[in-house]
Parts: structure tokens; C-alpha cells; sequence
């Protein structure tokens, strides 16, 4: 009953998040007003980090839902490399190089892109080494505010950054991670047939050229001995 009760609270939440409207237009307003003015409007507790500053712009002709305008208000703060983090019954804002290491949420399901926030995504490759992909990967994988490690022993990525460029490391490992061609393995194949004949037959012939030196140089060594006899 107690479950039920819970479920039905979140429900009507989620409901009045979507359906109430605020309005929310700050030309070049600081981030730590609209903070402020978000929270009396929704009643959401935040402790921010004196490290949070500067100035921001956002523009809405209308008012907007209050899930809207959370949205909106992660972005902006990515942008400017600050990042909202979730606790039990409120929520810390700060500089989002510390809020990587700051109990950030941790999931194998790759996250959705809004609400804009940090995330540790592990991630399983099926095809390619993760070491590899790492390696060859890393300058385009990582960014400002963001850290990727490879577990080779289980072939997994550790990946934690901005959700939006979570999902775009998904699309490229995506691209990557796929079963080779049944075609391109024939020619890598054929490909080291035909190396490992041409080493084959150079060295046979290295050998053979050996062991003619070498018979040439005996014959030359009778003859010199035979003229002395």
C-alpha cells in the first residue's frame, strides 16, 4: 500500500512538472537568479558551489513547463561547465570537472540526453577491444569535462561526461563495434596466405643461395688443396 502511495505522489509530481507553466526569459541574467526564481517556483532545494557564476541568456517568447524549464536551465549550465547533480532531496550545482567524482548517476543503459546532466555510462563492446578503441578513439571520445577508461579484462568502456555527449560516444561505438565483413575477412586472409607464401619462397631461396655459396666455396678449397698435393 505504502508502494502504491509512493508511485501515485511521483505520478501527480511528473504530471504538475509537465502541466504547470512558468515564465522563463532572462536576457543576460546571472545563473544564480535563475536558480533562485526555478526554485521558489517548483520548490526544488539546491546548494550551489561558490565556484557557479557568470551570465546567461535564455529567451521564451511564452511561458513554459516547469520540466521544460529545468531542461533548459541544465543546458544553459552545461554550456557554461556547470552541472546539476541529484541528491536525496536536493540538488548540487557546481563546476562539472568536480561533479564527475561526485556521485554522479552510474547506468549501463545509455542515458537520455535531457535533462542535460553527468553521468558514468559502462558501456560492453561485442566486436572491437575496448583498449583499441580507446587508444585510437580518445582525442575524439573525451572532452573538456569528460573522462573515458578502458577495462580490457572485461572489454568495456567507463565513460563519464555530459549526457549529450554521452550519446554522441553511443553513435560512434555504434558505428564502430560491428562483426566484420565475411568479404574483408576472405582478403585479410587470402592477404596472409600469400604473405606468409612470399616469406616461404624468400627464404627458400635465401637458403638455396646459402647453400650454393657454400658448395662453390668447398669446391674452390679442394681445388686449392688437390694443385697443392
Amino acid at each position: 500500500m505504502k508502494n502504491i502511495f509512493i508511485a501515485i505522489i511521483f505520478l501527480f509530481s511528473a504530471t504538475a512538472l509537465t502541466q504547470e507553466k512558468i515564465k522563463f526569459n532572462f536576457p543576460n541574467e546571472d545563473l544564480s537568479k535563475i536558480i533562485e526564481i526555478y526554485s521558489k517556483a517548483t520548490g526544488t532545494k539546491f546548494v550551489v558551489d561558490s565556484t557557479v557564476r557568470g551570465k546567461i541568456s535564455l529567451y521564451n517568447s511564452n511561458d513554459i513547463s516547469l520540466e521544460e524549464a529545468y531542461n533548459q536551465l541544465s543546458e544553459a549550465m552545461a554550456l557554461n561547465g556547470f552541472a546539476i547533480i541529484k541528491k536525496d532531496d536536493y540538488s548540487l550545482v557546481r563546476n562539472a570537472r568536480s561533479a564527475q567524482r561526485d556521485g554522479v548517476e552510474v547506468t549501463t543503459t545509455l542515458p537520455s540526453v535531457r535533462p542535460q546532466r553527468m553521468a558514468t555510462w559502462i558501456v560492453t563492446l561485442k566486436y572491437i577491444s575496448s583498449d583499441e578503441l580507446n587508444r585510437q578513439m580518445s582525442r575524439l571520445m573525451n572532452s573538456s569535462y569528460g573522462e573515458v577508461q578502458s577495462v580490457g579484462s572485461k572489454n568495456q568502456l567507463i565513460i563519464t561526461d555530459f549526457t549529450s555527449t554521452l550519446n554522441r560516444i553511443a553513435e560512434i561505438i555504434k558505428t564502430l563495434d560491428q562483426p566484420a565483413d565475411s568479404s574483408l575477412k576472405k582478403i585479410i586472409e587470402e592477404n596472409k596466405i600469400n604473405h606468409k607464401k612470399i616469406a616461404d619462397a624468400y627464404l627458400e631461396r635465401k637458403t638455396t643461395k646459402k647453400l650454393k655459396s657454400e658448395n662453390k666455396s668447398n669446391e674452390i678449397t679442394d681445388k686449392k688443396d688437390d694443385d697443392q698435393k
